[in-house]
């Protein structure tokens, strides 16, 4: 493997697959953005006409519920943006009590597009409370006059009651805003905006522009902000390059840095998930947090199923000690985890693994019992509860700890340089 000075802990999680809904595979679900009602039921809003609606009492069956709108589009974003055939890339929040769903108008490459918000007491479309008001635009955006692209809203309330909103793509890349959580809109008439996260960078994917970001997504954890970006194209089937990479700042607003310390409006940016196993264009991600634990949500391509489009997918989020977060596998029908296990034995950890950096190609490295790896007469593993601490002693120091959690015959983590490592078992 690459910097075999790898001084890791790490912990198992589970199986691949799909998540389901009654008729089959869910399809058509790009962009979603997640939300808890906090009574048991989770509720996802994506790009789609009408805006549609999913609900879930369990983050692995999905039935679409309705749509937020009965229109395509709202008539005064039609107006605006004539070309248009359905809304982009919706964000759904709670801001003091109330729920704002934020979407986004355009059509693909223009730079002509508009973002709205609408309001509803409640997400359970049979309750009384329920009912979308549409309070119209947030932002828009023009050729020649702004530097940014008007897509891709998500919002964010912090404890102290402030909110913000970040947006953008291509273009000047992600942008930021302080918004009024009682209107859902910009706090100020003519608001100072933030350059969050751009890619100046040439970049290292070919046929890929270097300035693709786009999908920001903020979450706090343990008094750090963390944002949450997909870099690359989003809709080319199996030849997409989108990936989720991610920053973290003591502000709202940033700076945001990356592993090494590069700001992501700079260019910055640490890798969480990229294409692997058959999976392609993992991106557009939001972040479901509950006492559970932490998921991230996203959507994808399966090279197998391509016809599905882009696919729904729940990953576990887990924080390393170094306070950088990686995702496990997915949920699915066949995997439908959503709480921790118990800790596995040493015999569950011996056998053959299918191991990766940074999502990269994979290398078949086989557990012995005692804690040693074949050969590798230097390098060992060592299981402690739900933690794999594997060591590949060379030149280089062991200088850094990544803890994940544990939950079935996988593993996730990172290594002291900040790079994802990535381990599946086969057959035991």
């Amino acid at each position: 493997m690459k910097r075999l000075a790898l001084y890791l802990v790490v912990a198992v999680v589970a199986a691949a697959g799909n998540l389901y809904a009654k008729e089959g595979v869910l399809q058509g679900m790009p962009d979603p953005a997640v939300i808890s009602d906090g009574q048991g039921s989770y509720y996802i809003f994506a790009t789609g006409k009408g805006l549609p609606i999913y609900h879930s009492n369990d983050l692995v069956e999905w039935q679409k519920v309705g749509t937020v709108f009965d229109k395509p589009v709202p008539a005064w974003s039609k107006k605006a943006i004539p070309q248009t055939e359905g809304i982009w890339a919706p964000d759904i929040v709670k801001l003091n009590d109330k729920y704002y769903v934020y979407y986004s108008v355009s059509s693909f490459g223009s730079q002509r597009s508009v973002i709205g918000v609408a309001r509803s007491e409640a997400l359970n479309p049979d309750s009384s409370d329920y009912g979308w008001e549409d309070l119209g635009l947030v932002i828009d955006s023009h050729p020649g006059k702004d530097d940014f692209n008007a897509i891709d809203p998500a919002a964010f309330q912090q404890e102290d009651g402030r909110a913000f909103m970040v947006w953008g793509s291509f273009w000047g890349g992600i942008k930021g805003i302080e918004i009024d959580p009682d209107t859902g809109k910009p706090l100020e008439d003519n608001p100072e905006i933030t350059t969050v996260a751009a890619r100046p960078d040439t970049p290292e994917i070919p046929n890929t522009p270097s300035h693709a970001i786009e999908g920001a997504y903020m979450v706090k954890h343990k008094g750090m902000y963390y944002m949450f970006v997909s870099w690359g194209l989003c809709c080319d089937g199996a030849e997409s390059t989108y990936r989720v990479m991610v920053g973290r700042s003591e502000k709202p607003l940033g700076p945001y840095f990356d592993y090494d310390g590069k700001q992501l409006a700079e260019g910055g940016g640490t890798l969480v998930l990229a294409n692997n196993d058959h999976w392609r264009g993992p991106g557009h991600n939001s972040v479901l947090t509950t006492e559970k634990g932490s998921w991230m949500v996203h959507h994808t391509y399966d090279t197998f199923q391509l016809e599905k489009q882009r696919i729904l997918q729940i990953r576990p989020i887990y924080w390393c000690k170094s306070g950088w977060p990686v995702v496990g596998e997915p949920l699915s029908e066949d995997n439908p985890k959503t709480t921790k296990e118990a800790s596995p034995s040493p015999d569950d950890i011996i056998g053959s693994w299918r191991m990766s950096i940074n999502y990269g190609r994979q290398k078949i490295y086989d557990f012995l019992p005692g804690g040693s790896i074949a050969n590798y007469d230097d390098a060992s593993w060592q299981l402690s509860g739900n933690i794999i601490k594997i060591s590949w002693p060379s030149e280089y120091e062991a200088l850094d700890r990544c803890i994940v959690e544990m939950s079935g015959d996988s593993f996730i983590g990172r290594n002291q340089y900040g790079d994802v490592i990535r381990g599946m078992q086969l057959e035991h």
